[in-house]
């Protein structure tokens, strides 16, 4: 399986619609971007393990491993601000 793309573009595809209420505050609504957005990296983080366990290609995982440590910093960046 390849992947590819950005960051954002995999948060657009797979991260869960949300259904809010009308007097949702600014401060709800950026939570539950906040938690989407962290949703999303993790299935990332999820998928480009499962392609590295099977790649073949050194090139190929070493793109993956990179990929996937960018991710994971990421992940513990949004970690940490929550």
């Amino acid at each position: 399986m390849a992947l590819g793309g950005t960051t954002s573009e995999y948060d657009r595809k797979f991260a869960t619609p949300v259904v809010t209420h009308i007097n949702q505050t600014d401060e709800e609504q950026a939570i539950l971007e906040h938690n989407a957005h962290v949703e999303a990296l993790e299935t990332l983080a999820t998928d480009l393990r499962n392609c590295l366990e099977h790649a073949t290609d050194e090139k190929y995982k070493r793109y993956l491993a990179v990929k996937l440590d960018r991710t994971n910093q990421r992940l513990e960046q949004l970690r940490t601000e929550e």
